[in-house]
């Protein structure tokens, strides 16, 4: 039976009830869709399913097959006002091994049950380039993001924020996070205060992947952000500060620069990201956080269907990448692997990743909709630094990668991922994702 986790907050509610009492009909489209229902209401949704498998060589092994199906009802514009809720559900229909999901990442690893949650339920106000949001919702920033790559049901997050639009080609944002959810990404887990994990919303410190004695000093504090972007097509920057208040503030910046000549277009990028400690966090000694990651990257893609990603980063020999950088479902690092990236090697700490990829797109053979991506990445480790679970220094870790996509103009869509990592002296892990669905 699915275990129904629907907590929603009493200024949640009543911003939807505003939403669905201020809302007057629109005028019918003469030609919608089949999830379109008139006067501006529509459902929406991504029917997922699929397959994990990953072998750790030990105690951990884990696989399973999984349902993760969202469906929203979305509401029309009234006077600039709209509202949207989604509810999502994650079933193994009662047919997995219970002693192989601690690393699946779809239910809570303590307690591997069926769940639902309603997962989005915000209002939404849009005038002349302005625009405001509060509730429950799929954000995507750099380093706060939905991370919707995966069998999970997406990150969400309890968040007000306004975004400025009205200047060509710039962007201004700036929001708080209170909660957030996400299987993946969540390190709410604890048996008293969150024992719901990442299947429910807990606070950004409680969710964050520090210390406990740290989340209990940072007392459920959320976060706040601000960004800008400025995009003509040519050149792109991005500038973001986060406060994770009472834990660590982040500086994010980034630069592209997008060209094409006869027949190849290409990317280049430089990115640094910087992480401080603040508030009680630093005040106290149980986890510090000071390094920054600088990278940079080459991306191409040749008319004939080939593309490469070459990329690199460093991280300072500073401390704190394992608290950090998988943190909230931010994932805009340059070089990292597409299953293994982060916690199996010792530690990150003066680290250096390097990748090679590559890719083709299909459809230049007749095979429309499908590509083959195949992507390296090599991570110099210091082993002053990582260890092993032996007590050795670690010196590398290397992941190989493969992926396989496909996407139809209908909506219906099947990825599949193959990694094996080789670790220095650990045993090699394997990941196997096969995710297949329909979005409406």
């Amino acid at each position: 039976m699915i275990k129904s986790v629907y907590r929603l907050s009493l200024l949640t509610g009543l911003l939807i009830g505003l939403g669905s009492s201020t809302l007057v009909a629109a005028e019918e489209e003469s030609s919608k869709k089949w999830n379109e229902f008139g006067n501006g209401w529509s459902i929406t949704g991504d029917i997922r399913a699929g397959f994990v498998d990953y072998d750790y060589s030990n105690a951990n092994n884990s696989q399973g097959f999984y349902a993760t199906p969202r469906i929203s009802i979305n509401t029309p514009e009234a006077g600039g006002f709209s509202a949207k809720a989604t509810a999502g559900f994650a079933t193994d229909f009662g047919n997995n091994d219970e002693n192989k999901q601690s690393k699946n990442f779809v239910f809570n690893a303590a307690n591997p049950k069926s769940f639902s949650i309603l997962q989005e339920a915000y209002l939404k106000y849009s005038n002349s380039g302005n625009e405001i949001k509060i509730g429950r919702e799929e954000i995507d920033t750099p380093m706060i993001s939905n991370d919707n790559f995966y069998l999970a049901i997406p990150n969400s997050f309890e968040v007000a924020h306004y975004t400025n639009t009205m200047i060509e080609n710039m962007m201004f944002t700036f929001g708080y996070v209170d909660k957030m959810s996400g299987v993946w990404d969540s390190g709410a887990y604890d048996p008293i205060k969150a024992d719901l994990g990442g299947t429910d919303f807990y606070s950004m410190s409680q969710s964050s992947f520090v210390s406990g004695t740290d989340k209990v000093a940072a007392d459920d504090a959320g976060a706040l952000y601000a960004g800008f972007v400025f995009n003509d097509d040519t050149h792109k920057v991005q500038v973001w500060g986060y406060n994770f208040r009472e834990l660590y503030n982040v500086l994010f910046t980034q630069y592209n620069f997008n060209n094409k000549t006869d027949g190849f277009a290409y990317d280049l990028g430089l990115q640094y990201i910087k992480f401080d400690e603040t508030g009680n966090l630093a005040s106290n000694n149980n986890t510090t956080i000071n390094y920054d990651i600088m990278s940079a990257k080459f991306a191409g893609t040749f008319d004939n269907g080939i593309n490469f990603n070459l990329a690199a980063m460093k991280f300072s020999d500073g401390e704190g990448q394992g608290s950090t950088v998988a943190a909230f479902g931010g994932y805009p690092f340059f070089a990292m692997g597409s299953i293994v990236h982060w916690f199996n090697a010792g530690s990150f700490q003066n680290a250096a990743n390097y990748q090679v990829a590559a890719g083709y797109d299909l459809s230049k053979v007749g095979l429309k909709g499908m590509s083959i991506n195949l992507k390296h990445v090599y991570t110099a480790l210091d082993s002053q630094y990582s260890k092993a679970s032996t007590g050795e220094g670690q010196d590398f870790q290397k992941t190989y990668d493969l992926g396989v996509s496909y996407s139809h103009a209908s909506g219906t869509y099947v990825n599949l991922q193959y990694q094996i990592a080789d670790i220095d002296h650990e045993e090699d892990i394997t990941g196997f994702r096969l995710i297949g669905g329909y979005k409406f």
